[in-house]
């Protein structure tokens, strides 16, 4: 993942939720590269092998396309 020509805002696809990525990291089990990720919405912390986080489940977007940072199920309330 690299720094170049991103925001630090991505989108999970699923669930349309915001998130900032705020480090990187190994899980200790098994040395694996790490993504470490907080959420916009609620301030959860997350840890996610970073193949997963770059394998599609979140799209990085620009910060103006940013209106509501809730995830998609809250924003009917």
């Amino acid at each position: 993942m690299s720094a170049h020509n991103q925001s630090e805002i991505w989108r999970h696809v699923e669930s349309g939720g915001l998130y900032t990525v705020i480090g990187h990291g190994m899980i200790e089990a098994d040395l694996t590269p790490a993504t470490i990720y907080r959420s916009l919405w609620d301030g959860a912390m997350w840890v996610m092998p970073t193949a997963e986080f770059v394998d599609g489940r979140f799209r990085n977007i620009a910060v103006d396309e940013v209106a509501d940072c809730r995830p998609e199920a809250d924003k009917s309330t």
